[in-house]
């Protein structure tokens, strides 16, 4: 089963291992990067951070599919992570049944960012593909750990016209 879905641009973290895993009780992680994916070295460094107890992988998006589908039917509390929005947009193409739920974690402050949160900044391609997503009926919310408040998508996309 999908515990939650989330954008964080670090991935597996410190925070991401010391809150959201417990918060979540997580017991699979899906790490879901093309680049991390298909760079031996990042790859084994994302696998490794997570505490042994929990399963790890790290796959593209093309291999991520038949692994998140598995795990909507399965009972084992799977957390999927992202750095991108964009590519929770290829994942629900790809998996109408995902759930409609998007959690923005942390996002660094890039070039052309616009800042959301003090801890999320959306490029104008990501804010794009959460606009597309919310018109589709997907709750997307901004916040970086659960005691946090919560910021929906709704309360700032005026940013982004």
């Amino acid at each position: 089963m999908l515990v939650l879905v989330r954008c964080d641009d670090r991935l597996i973290h410190g925070q991401c291992m010391t809150v959201i895993i417990h918060e979540y009780d997580v017991e699979r992680i899906l790490v879901v990067d093309d680049f991390t994916a298909t760079n031996p070295i990042l790859k084994t460094v994302f696998q490794a951070a997570a505490p042994p107890s929990i399963q790890t992988g790290v796959y593209t998006v093309q291999e991520a599919v038949p692994l998140i589908q598995s795990a909507m039917e399965d009972q084992v509390r799977t957390l999927v992570l992202m750095k991108s929005p964009l590519v929770y947009r290829a994942l629900r193409a790809a998996l109408p049944g995902i759930p409609a739920e998007l959690n923005i974690g942390p996002m660094s402050n890039r070039k052309g960012s616009i800042s959301v949160t003090y801890a999320a900044h959306l490029i104008p391609e990501e804010a794009a593909a959460i606009k597309e997503l919310a018109a589709d009926h997907v709750h997307v919310y901004f916040r970086q750990i659960p005691s946090q408040k919560t910021v929906e998508w709704d309360e700032v996309k005026d940013k982004f016209q």
